[in-house]
């Protein structure tokens, strides 16, 4: 059986700015200046980590006039929810992310 590469996934969420944009748009739908706002970071470096982001399907954008509108996917905001804390549930999320929303294009395989 062919090892799930978790590593992947981690790699996209081992960065500090990208949990906290995701932290915040766990709370609601953002533009990437909202976002620069509420994280203090340079509009370039949240609008490349939103790019991670979405590669990875961790998050979706919809356009709203000239904004761009950034929300976690409602797969991945459903399985955060169906999740309590502290079980041993998250590297069975993450395999089931992996296979079912990042199909290998969060990061090249190696």
């Amino acid at each position: 059986m062919k090892s799930v590469p978790y590593h992947l996934c981690f790699e996209t969420l081992g960065n500090d700015l990208r949990i906290r944009i995701l932290a915040e748009l766990a709370k609601k739908p953002m533009s990437v200046q909202t976002l620069v706002s509420k994280t203090g970071a340079q509009q370039s470096t949240v609008s490349h980590a939103l790019a991670e982001l979405r590669n990875c399907n961790f998050v979706v954008s919809t356009a709203e006039g000239k904004q761009r509108i950034y929300t976690l996917n409602p797969n991945v905001a459903k399985e955060i929810e169906n999740t309590s804390p502290g079980t041993p549930a998250f590297l069975s999320i993450m395999e089931k992310h992996f296979k079912e929303h990042c199909k290998g294009r969060c990061r090249k395989i190696e």
